[in-house]
């Protein structure tokens, strides 16, 4: 009988843990977003100061991927045998989307590490780290989308009003940035391995994915780009932007797979934070 009431009461506090967990991490996730003055200026900081002292300033990241895009485009629409009007776009596009996915997946991994004083030092909420790198991310993606609106006027491309479902799109992307800094943030600054696994898992990814390439140059292989989510992502920023609706099943997995980053990365968050001054 006492085993049993012992037994009911730890699984009665391992609830109310739980619980308080979730609850701590609700109030950490809540205060960072209402200190968004704070990382908004932190973002723009750091973009401003890794540039410092050049003349274009960020915008040397626009210049080096529009020569990148240009290059290629021209290359590939060769060995492709594809009609350099429509490619040159696709591939622009594609480019600039990746840039912004691969940001914000291998620069998750250095949320914490790369802030350890403050996260030691300075009593704020973890989360603010977390929006202050999307937002960084965020303004890089801005310089480098100068690329689209200069191919877009060059080969007359005007999406209309299918262009304006780009803009939840990269709700998606976002959220999916922010739940990818909830989850490798804590856990690259706990194994300082993963960074590197994950940078050159992103590497293989890039080749696997319909950004060089279309996928309606694999007929018969539409099983593995069904199971990359990278490509259901790509599909609904790429098409938008090019005046075609994104494909149903592309936005049913989106949000499949944004609702299982959301509760892996709550629960996840919820777990850890309290370790992350200890690892970082």
């Amino acid at each position: 009988m006492k085993a049993a009431t012992s037994a009911r009461t730890w699984v009665t506090d391992g609830h109310q843990d739980r619980a308080a967990m979730l609850r701590a991490a609700g109030a950490d996730f809540l205060a960072g977003l209402r200190m968004h003055e704070l990382w908004l200026f932190l973002g723009w900081r750091d973009v401003q100061k890794h540039y410092s002292r050049s003349v274009l300033g960020p915008l040397w990241l626009t210049l080096s991927m529009g020569v990148m895009v240009a290059g290629l485009g021209v290359l590939y629409s060769q060995i492709f045998r594809q009609d350099i009007s429509s490619y040159l776009p696709f591939l622009a596009i594609g480019f600039i989307m990746w840039g912004l996915i691969s940001g914000l997946i291998t620069g998750a991994c250095d949320i914490y590490s790369s802030a350890a004083a403050s996260v030691r030092q300075v009593r704020m909420p973890l989360s603010v780290y977390v929006f202050q790198f999307v937002w960084r991310q965020l303004l890089t993606f801005g310089h480098n989308f100068v690329i689209y609106i200069l191919v877009a006027i060059i080969f007359g491309i005007w999406p209309g009003m299918t262009g304006l479902l780009f803009f939840p799109a990269l709700l998606i992307l976002i959220l999916n940035g922010v739940f990818a800094g909830m989850i490798l943030g804590p856990l690259c600054a706990r194994f300082r391995d993963i960074p590197l696994i994950i940078a050159s898992v992103v590497q293989v990814v890039f080749f696997m994915t319909p950004i060089l390439w279309s996928s309606h140059m694999l007929p018969d292989r539409a099983v593995l780009l069904a199971i990359n989510p990278f490509y259901h992502l790509i599909e609904i920023l790429r098409d938008p932007l090019l005046g075609q609706p994104a494909l149903l099943q592309n936005w049913l997995a989106c949000i499949g797979l944004t609702i299982l980053m959301g509760t892996i990365a709550v629960l996840f968050f919820a777990r850890f934070r309290a370790r992350i001054a200890y690892w970082a």
